[in-house]
């Protein structure tokens, strides 16, 4: 039969009883009950406690508080700092996998954000600033073409860079350096003036172009791309050489290189605008090119028909480049995309780095793990202590390839003469990725390591 535990309380009571020769009273009786049950409870508590540290000690944990090999947090993250420095090259090099993965994923967004600064610059260069307005080859036929006072007018409008007419030839025409035609050519040839020159953004490597008096006065001067001039074996214009079209006599005056994106223009010859005046039927219709400030592409294509034709500003077309804005966005999202698919991939690498260097670990320390846990170390201790060492490594690689990111975000921004643009964000993102990937890569060699029982230690 079980022996019944006696209550302190009572004890005390009687001592006092003893000690004294007086008994209590019927008062003393009535106030010491609920003292009594109160101590009574007090002990039952007191044995679940014992109850559940003697289950406890049977598993192999120690009580929280007994706690001699409960580490807290704080040291648990301390002794994977210790483990970690006495394993310092394979530490490193395992933090260069996670470092350039960080530095692929910052360099990546730091680039993909400058150089779409960067296309929204040169498409922003481009965009909206070329109208063009266009006669008919029936108004040509009618005898409607424009003046030189049309494009006067033109330029006269507010936003209007350069402005200038311009026709095509029907046919390419034969082109030779000698009056005789001993070596022809044949090449396309284009009426323009000289505001739709610098509309268009001639560079010349020879000579210059014709002016404004030339044009007036209609001589037979002439310009040349310097494709046409090669082939035709004009070196230079030395002498004032001529040039022959279809068997008329022009001075060549200048050699120039066709604006960027104007194929059109390429090996071509380019006279004044008279066929384009008088209606020439071996050219086009007439039209008038536009080079607009940055924005005020709509406005101009607005007033310039106007402008150019005001007896009948309703019969004539107007162009102007479609809105690439859309477009822009994206060949901006579409390249990110391709680059962080790109940085993700190395994230994973490093990942599967910092898992694989930790399972090692783990097989290589089976015997001191299995001391721990034989002399009472918690198997979430000793997770704890392997996540928090892939944790640690994880963050020492993202600090590192957040410097190298952003340095080779700015080598390559200065090397091709962007501005850079970069989200300070990315300061703190790229440790905190780390310390993910980090725990991520930890999870699994860190549960390993708890399942391994204390009877290694003995094996080994």
């Amino acid at each position: 039969m079980a022996r019944k535990r006696r209550d302190p309380e009572t004890d005390t009571e009687l001592l006092e009883y003893i000690s004294t020769g007086d008994g209590p009273s019927e008062g003393d009786a009535t106030a010491a009950e609920p003292l009594g049950r109160k101590a009574r409870r007090a002990a039952k508590k007191a044995d679940k406690a014992d109850r559940k540290a003697e289950r406890e000690a049977a598993k192999g944990a120690v009580p929280k508080r007994q706690g001699r090999f409960g580490v807290r947090s704080m040291g648990i993250a301390y002794e994977a700092f210790q483990s970690l420095r006495g394993r310092s090259m394979r530490t490193w090099m395992t933090a260069i996998g996670i470092a350039l993965g960080i530095a692929a994923t910052v360099a990546t967004v730091g680039l993909s954000s400058t150089s779409a600064a960067a296309i929204a610059e040169r498409f922003n260069a481009t965009e909206a600033t070329q109208v063009t307005v266009s006669f008919s080859d029936n108004m040509r036929d009618a005898g409607f073409v424009p003046t030189l006072e049309s494009s006067e007018r033109v330029r006269d409008i507010i936003g209007v860079e350069d402005a200038g007419i311009f026709c095509a030839s029907s046919e390419d025409r034969q082109a030779s350096r000698t009056e005789s035609q001993d070596y022809l050519r044949e090449v396309p040839v284009f009426g323009m003036e000289p505001g739709a020159m610098d509309a268009y953004g001639f560079e010349f490597v020879e000579g210059a172009a014709f002016d404004t008096g030339h044009v007036e006065r209609d001589d037979k001067v002439a310009v040349i791309d310097e494709s046409a001039a090669r082939d035709l074996g004009y070196a230079s214009l030395e002498g004032g050489p001529m040039i022959y079209l279809d068997g008329q006599e022009y001075a060549l005056v200048g050699i120039y290189t066709a604006p960027e994106g104007e194929a059109k223009l390429t090996g071509a010859v380019i006279v004044p605008p008279t066929p384009c005046t008088a209606g020439d039927a071996e050219y086009g219709a007439a039209q008038v090119f536009i080079r607009t400030d940055l924005g005020a592409a709509d406005k101009v294509a607005q007033t310039a028909p106007t402008a150019v034709f005001p007896e009948g500003a309703e019969n004539l077309s107007v162009t102007k480049p479609s809105d690439l804005r859309n477009f822009r966005k994206g060949v901006e999202n579409e390249m990110q995309a391709l680059l962080l698919g790109l940085a993700g991939v190395s994230l994973v690498i490093g990942a599967v780095s910092v898992s694989n260097t930790a399972l090692v670990s783990v097989m290589e320390r089976r015997s001191e793990i299995g001391l721990r846990r034989a002399v009472g170390a918690a198997r979430r201790a000793v997770a704890m202590q392997f996540v928090w060492e892939s944790t640690l490594i994880g963050l020492i690689g993202g600090l590192f390839g957040t410097v190298l990111g952003v340095n080779v975000t700015a080598i390559v921004s200065l090397y091709r003469d962007w501005q850079i643009v970069f989200d300070p964000m990315l300061f703190a993102a790229g440790p905190i990725i780390g310390a993910v990937v980090g725990v991520v890569a930890g999870v699994y060699p860190a549960w390993r390591a708890s399942r391994i029982p204390p009877a290694v230690t003995l094996r080994a």
